[in-house]
C-alpha cells in the first residue's frame, strides 16, 4: 500500500517516492486550454497549490532529462497530440512567496531576494550563452549573487524572462506560489506600506509589462484589491472559490475520497469523515463539495478524526476580528459557533486588507475565501454574489471554540477562568466584579486611549465565557425575551442552578451619561422588560439580573463601585 504524502508537494518526489497521489494531472490541460495571460487562482492554505504548481513546472520546463515517466500513468497523457507539444516545451521561471512570514519587513524582504538569487542561479547556464550580451550576464550576475539593486529586483523577472526567451526561443512561463503571505504577514506586523511599495512594481514589471512572458500562473488565498498590485493588468484573469473553473482541482473531491479510503481499508462512515473534513463549496453555477486535503492525508495517515488543518498555522487576523470587531460581528460568530448560518452577504471577492475591519462584507468574504466559512447557497444578482455562509465542518467549529477559549484564558491572567466563572455562576456578584475590573482594566490598558475597545472586549468576554462553559450551561445573545432583546442569557441545563441575565451599558456622552445612571437604566431595562420570562418558561427560577455599565476602562456593575472593594 502507498504511503501519504505528508508534507510533500513537490510532484517529482511524490512519484519518485512512490506515495499516494490524486490525479489532478488535467489541471495542466485546464491551463493551456485558458487564453488568459496572466492566471491567478485563490484558494485556501493547503489545498494543493503548490503541489500543482510543481504539475505544472516539471510538465511544461525544458530539461535534457527524460522525466515522461512523471506523467504517462496519469490523465493527461491520453489527451491527445494537442497537449503533448506543450510537454517540455518552455523554459519556466519558478517562485515561491511561501515561506517569507516572519514578522520583520528586512527580513522578508531578504528572503524574497534569496529567492530571486536561486532562481536565477537555476539557470546560470544563461551565462555560458554567446547570444546574451555581457551587459545582460552582467546583470545576471549581479541577481545570481545576491548583489542587486532595489530596482534590480523589482525588474528581475522582466530580465531573466527576455535572457531565457533569447536562449531558448521561447517565452518562459512564470508560476508565483502563496504571493500573498508577504501581504498576510505585513498586514498582521505592521510593515504594510513597505510590502506594497514592493510589491506593486514587482508584479506590474514581471506580469503586466514583460513582453517576454508567455503566460504566468499565480496562487495565493486572495485577491489584493485597492492597492494596485495589479493595477491596470488587463491580462490578468481571477479565480476564487466562488469561480467555477479550476473548482475541482484544490482539494478532493466525494469521490476521490471515497477511492482513497476504501484504497486506505477506512471503515468508518463517509458520513462521518464529511462532518469532520468536507464542506466546502466551489464554484458559483457548477458546484463541487470538496473536502480538506490535508486533513483527509492526516486522517488516513493516523486513522483519527482530529482537527488537522487549523493547527496548521496562526490564525492571528481570524483572532483579531473576532475578539475585536464590532458587537455584531460577534454576535455573528457566536451564532456560528452554536452551528448557525450567516444570511445574505455580499461577498467582495477582491481582499482589502487595510478596510477588512472596516466592513462586514470585508470580514465575511475574508473568511469565507480563507476556508473558515462556506456558502450553502449563493445567488448571483445585478450588484454581486450573495452568499449565506456557515462553518463548513467540525474541524472548524473547534477551531473558532478554541480560538476563543484560548483568548479568554489569556485575558483573565491575574486568576483563572474557572474562578471568575465560578463567582458569577454561583451568584458572588461581589467576588466576580473585582475579578472582572481588574481584567478590564489591565486589558484595555493596551489599547490606546483614544482607541476605545471596550465594547469589543465585553462581547468577545461573553464569547469566550460561552466556550467555557458551554457543557452546563447555554450563552444566549441578543434574543427576545419578554418585552426586548436581553444582551447575555446563561441558562442552566440543570435547572436547580441559577439563570443569569446580563445587559450590558456603554455610557453615551453625546446624552451626558454617566456610569451611574447608565447602571441604572440597565438594571431598569431588565424588569421593565421582563427578560426573565424565558428563563421562568424553562423552569427556572433562581435568577441573577446584572447590570454592567462602562466607559473605556472603568466599569460599575449593579450599584458597586471597584473603587470600593
Amino acid at each position: 500500500m502507498k504511503r501519504q504524502p505528508i508534507g510533500v508537494d513537490d510532484f517529482k518526489d511524490l512519484v519518485d517516492n512512490d506515495l499516494y497521489f490524486v490525479d489532478k494531472t488535467l489541471f495542466i490541460k485546464e491551463i493551456i486550454d485558458d487564453s488568459s495571460k496572466v492566471i491567478l487562482i485563490a484558494r485556501p492554505r493547503r489545498f494543493g497549490k503548490t503541489l500543482n504548481m510543481s504539475l505544472l513546472k516539471y510538465y511544461f520546463e525544458i530539461t535534457k532529462e527524460d522525466i515522461s515517466y512523471l506523467y504517462k500513468n496519469y490523465k493527461i497523457w491520453q489527451q491527445g497530440e494537442k497537449y503533448l507539444k506543450e510537454y517540455n516545451k518552455y523554459p519556466v521561471i519558478n517562485l515561491t512567496f511561501k515561506g517569507v512570514k516572519t514578522n520583520s519587513w528586512d527580513t522578508n524582504l531578504d528572503l524574497i531576494k534569496i529567492n530571486i538569487k536561486n532562481e536565477f542561479q537555476r539557470h546560470s547556464y544563461l551565462l555560458d550563452s554567446d547570444k546574451l550580451t555581457l551587459e545582460q550576464k552582467s546583470d545576471i550576475r549581479q541577481l545570481a549573487s545576491g548583489n542587486g539593486t532595489a530596482g534590480a529586483y523589482i525588474k528581475s523577472m522582466e530580465l531573466l524572462s527576455k535572457a531565457l526567451y533569447i536562449y531558448h526561443g521561447e517565452k518562459p512561463i512564470i508560476l508565483l506560489d502563496e504571493y500573498d503571505t508577504l501581504l498576510n504577514e505585513s498586514y498582521i506586523h505592521g510593515y504594510w506600506e513597505d510590502a506594497i511599495n514592493f510589491m506593486k512594481p514587482f508584479m506590474n514589471e514581471s506580469f503586466k509589462n514583460n513582453i517576454y512572458l508567455h503566460k504566468a500562473i499565480i496562487t495565493g488565498i486572495f485577491r489584493v484589491a485597492k492597492e494596485s498590485i495589479f493595477s491596470d493588468m488587463n491580462n490578468l484573469k481571477v479565480y476564487t472559490i466562488l469561480s467555477d473553473k479550476y473548482s475541482e482541482y484544490f482539494g478532493f473531491t466525494q469521490s476521490e475520497v471515497e477511492t482513497l479510503l476504501n484504497y486506505c481499508n477506512i471503515e468508518e462512515s463517509i458520513s462521518t469523515v464529511a462532518e469532520w473534513y468536507n464542506g466546502y463549496i466551489f464554484g458559483k453555477k457548477e458546484q463541487y463539495v470538496i473536502y480538506n486535503p490535508w486533513s483527509i492525508i492526516m486522517y488516513v495517515t493516523d486513522k483519527n478524526l482530529e482537527p488537522f488543518w487549523v493547527n496548521t498555522s496562526g490564525n492571528e487576523i481570524i483572532k483579531k476580528l473576532a475578539t475585536e470587531g464590532e458587537k455584531s460581528i460577534q454576535l455573528k460568530i457566536q451564532d456560528i459557533i452554536q452551528g448557525g448560518t450567516i444570511e445574505r452577504i455580499r461577498i467582495e471577492e477582491n481582499i482589502i486588507y487595510n478596510e477588512i475591519t472596516k466592513s462586514e462584507n470585508s470580514i465575511w468574504s475574508f473568511m469565507l475565501m480563507s476556508g473558515y466559512l462556506k456558502s450553502i447557497k449563493t445567488e448571483l444578482e445585478e450588484d454581486g454574489v450573495y452568499c449565506t455562509l456557515k462553518a463548513p465542518n467540525k474541524e472548524v467549529y473547534y477551531f473558532f471554540k478554541n480560538m476563543l477559549r484560548s483568548w479568554f484564558t489569556e485575558t483573565i491572567k491575574d486568576s483563572s477562568p474557572d474562578e471568575i466563572l465560578t463567582a458569577l455562576l454561583t451568584g458572588d456578584i461581589r467576588t466576580f466584579y473585582k475579578l472582572f475590573a481588574n481584567t478590564v482594566e489591565r486589558t484595555l490598558s493596551y489599547f490606546d486611549v483614544g482607541n476605545d475597545k471596550s465594547e469589543s472586549f465585553y462581547h468577545a468576554f461573553v464569547l469566550g465565557m460561552l466556550v467555557h462553559i458551554e457543557k452546563d450551561y447555554e450563552v444566549r445573545s441578543n434574543r427576545e425575551s419578554g418585552y426586548g432583546r436581553y444582551d447575555v442569557m446563561i441558562i442552566p441545563k440543570d435547572k436547580n442552578k441559577k439563570g443569569i441575565i446580563i445587559e450590558f451599558k456603554k455610557v453615551d456622552k453625546y446624552e451626558n451619561e454617566t456610569i451611574n445612571t447608565a447602571l441604572e437604566a440597565a438594571l431598569k431595562q431588565i424588569e421593565e422588560k421582563k427578560y426573565e420570562t424565558e428563563l421562568k418558561a424553562l423552569g427556572i427560577d433562581d435568577i441573577i439580573k446584572l447590570g454592567i455599565a462602562f466607559k473605556g476602562k472603568e466599569v460599575k456593575m449593579d450599584s458597586v463601585k471597584f473603587s470600593e472593594i
